[in-house]
């Protein structure tokens, strides 16, 4: 059977593209990436495969590491159906800032949820200052864990899988089911 996924990482990156037709019916074609049908519910999914896929090439991870990083959700999802396929444990360091139905959403997703109390306590908002707060609590757990922290605002891997694969339409230029 031709068409049969291994896992749901095969997902990522084959979004697809629907015409709006009814938005400027005879002034021209308007396409809409549909990146709400990712596993993870967002364009972050395809950060996440890539930033796990290059962590285990270059050596950075191994099968059943944990991997750690910071999130307010959307990396945080996407981070989790990846390890979760991968078999990886995930752990995500969140500031008490965040809605409880993001919480909800990453555990659901199979994530360990640390949430870190907020820095300038505004409940339903988070600051920068929250942010920093939970980068911090990230690091401490990937070093108590051994864990891979993906620092996914500095990891080339990040930043590299937005420019290959964000704007090119439904088409991956990464492998994404190797």
């Amino acid at each position: 059977m031709k068409n049969v996924l291994q896992d749901v990482t095969g997902f990522i990156c084959n979004t697809p593209l629907m015409e709006l037709r009814q938005t400027c019916p005879g002034k021209g074609r308007i396409l809409a990436k549909m990146e709400f049908v990712q596993p993870g519910g967002s364009i972050k999914d395809r950060a996440a495969l890539k930033i796990i896929k290059d962590a285990y090439e270059n050596g950075k991870l191994a099968k059943g590491q944990p991997v750690v990083e910071m999130t307010s959700g959307n990396m945080g999802a996407g981070l989790a159906v990846v390890c979760g396929a991968m078999k990886n444990p995930f752990i995500a360091a969140m500031s008490k800032g965040n809605s409880p139905e993001r919480v909800r959403i990453l555990k659901a997703l199979g994530a360990e949820v640390v949430l870190v109390p907020q820095a300038d306590g505004t409940p339903g908002k988070v600051t920068g200052n929250d942010i920093a707060k939970a980068v911090e609590k990230a690091k401490e757990i990937a070093k108590e864990k051994n864990a891979f922290y993906v620092d996914q605002f500095n990891n080339p891997s990040c930043i590299s899988a937005h420019y290959t694969t964000t704007d090119r339409g439904h088409v991956s230029t990464f492998d994404n089911r190797s």
